[in-house]
């Protein structure tokens, strides 16, 4: 598989900032569809190529997320030494040169992985600003085995949920952003589509809502979104505005709120299920398989679909939760 050439362009920065910098930890940021999985790959092959035996960690959130970068590694090199270490995949490999983990699952092995040299850390605007959680132990505790392990981190919104940028403050674990994939590039070179908004009636008044950190109570927004009237509302907009659209993927405020708007889908002929954290694995995979196929005309999901969910066969979204956050 060939990189385009803003992946190219983008790992050839990221390098320069290495020949740069004597330390730090760089971000890359690569909006949505860039194909972050893919320049992972050919860095990890580029380092073992110029520097052979460089031991790396590739670290990610979900076990979706997981599968999908080890596929886009097989494409790009093949003959990879790669393990893979995640519960929820059911497996746990380690001594490997190249080592794809959830994190999860690998935070308390560090000791079991000795010296890694590279971590790349997917999404990584989710790793906590202050030295305490899963991630920063982890990393800390990798220091031990070798203390100049340098993390690069991978993510397409580079600040929190209250806007603060993940470079930002005395314990940020990330000192620079050494490269930029933007969407308006990729828009521009017709590499994604343009969200194209479709004009609603059916509103949801979140005015009198409360707002906890930097977005609204999950419970007092359930109860002025998951009304009878409003879910049959909207659910009507949602059928006449994707009539003629192949993939649609509903975001939902609740489960009990994906359910009401799954059975209002069905009961207008719409084959849509629904996929949440409580949704046991297999039938996870199943669902999303099947939407992939075409069996499944929509998902109604409530926040397990946000991040690296590859579909491209998507072309309608319906966000029914309302939000204040800017990464969401």
């Amino acid at each position: 598989m060939k990189l385009r050439d803003y992946q190219v362009r983008a790992l050839d920065e990221l390098w320069m900032w290495f020949e740069k910098h004597d330390g730090g930890n760089p971000i890359v940021e690569a909006c949505v569809g860039a194909g972050k999985s893919l320049m992972i790959a050919a860095l990890a092959q580029r380092a073992d190529t110029e520097f052979p035996g460089t031991r790396i960690l590739v670290l990610v959130h979900q076990k979706e997320l997981l599968e999908q970068n080890i596929e886009k590694l097989l494409a790009i090199w093949p003959t990879a030494n790669v393990g893979l270490y995640s519960a929820a995949a059911g497996k746990k490999q380690l001594g490997y040169q190249l080592t794809y983990a959830t994190i999860g699952s690998i935070y308390k092995q560090a000791h079991r992985l000795g010296r890694i040299d590279i971590v790349l850390a997917d999404e990584c605007h989710l790793i906590n600003p202050k030295e305490t959680g899963m991630w920063r132990t982890f990393l800390s505790d990798l220091a031990r085995y070798n203390p100049h392990t340098r993390v690069i981190g991978w993510t397409g919104t580079p600040f929190r949920g209250n806007g603060v940028w993940v470079t930002a403050g005395d314990d940020a674990l990330f000192t620079n952003v050494a490269t930029r994939v933007t969407m308006k590039e990729l828009l521009g070179l017709q590499f994604l589509s343009p969200l194209v908004p479709a004009p609603t009636v059916a509103r949801v008044d979140a005015r009198d809502v409360r707002m906890s950190g930097d977005d609204y109570v999950v419970s007092e927004l359930a109860k002025v979104t998951d009304r009878t009237d409003l879910v049959e509302s909207t659910c009507q907009e949602i059928v006449e505005l994707a009539r003629d659209r192949k993939r649609w993927l509903v975001f939902a405020v609740t489960i009990a709120h994906a359910e009401h708007v799954r059975d209002e889908l069905k009961r207008r002929g719409v084959a849509a299920e629904v996929v949440s954290s409580e949704t046991p694995k297999q039938e996870r995979a199943a669902l999303i398989s099947a939407f992939r196929g075409g069996r499944l005309r929509c998902l109604v999901n409530v926040a397990v679909l946000t991040t690296g969910f590859d579909v491209p066969e998507v072309d309608f979204i319906a966000l029914l939760r309302a939000t204040k956050s800017p990464v969401l």
